[in-house]
């Protein structure tokens, strides 16, 4: 009983070293994005950029060529920004022994569940106020949760290599 307790933990400690390990990486890469923006594009301060984040400048609908134009800043901002996440998240994931699968799909389980906050934010300006940035962080890092518990044999500390060369059904490998 003692082993099996110690085994359940050791297993637990891994999943959660990952997803640290994992959280740490994506956010060193938008601090990161956030200090090379704010130098090259003269922002102010991190406070300035998130509320360009988050659209706080945008109180009414997007109606003149100003305002699309802010629009498609705010679209190339949060593109670059998950990027800036999802590079050293799925590098790290490299490094710790998971295949380029395994961070493609940790990469879209980290996006899809944060794209229908933005597209409310787009559909109607200003509806997060200056939180958009909170739900939609918290979205995907939700999502990568989601899939860590729908693959925990993984991420509880069984082998990575297994995983790596694992055989696609229906695939027949001739020997």
């Amino acid at each position: 009983a003692r082993a099996t307790s110690a085994r359940i933990l050791s297993r637990m400690k891994a999943f959660v070293q990952h997803y640290v390990e994992m959280v740490i990486a994506m956010f060193a890469g938008m601090f990161a994005y956030m200090q090379v923006k704010m130098a090259f594009a003269g922002s102010a301060s991190m406070a300035e950029h998130h509320a360009t984040m988050s659209g706080d400048h945008m109180a009414t609908a997007a109606t003149a060529a100003s305002d699309v134009a802010s629009i498609w800043d705010r679209l190339g901002t949060i593109s670059m920004m998950e990027l800036s996440m999802i590079v050293p998240m799925v590098l790290w994931m490299k490094f710790r022994g998971h295949s380029w699968r395994h961070g493609a799909e940790m990469s879209v389980a980290m996006v899809v569940p944060s794209l229908p906050f933005y597209v409310i934010d787009y559909a109607w300006p200003g509806t997060f106020g200056g939180s958009l940035s909170l739900w939609s962080h918290g979205a995907m890092l939700l999502g990568m949760l989601a899939l860590m518990i729908v693959q925990r044999d993984m991420y509880m500390g069984h082998g990575h290599a297994a995983h790596d060369h694992a055989v696609e059904p229906n695939v027949t490998v001739a020997h």
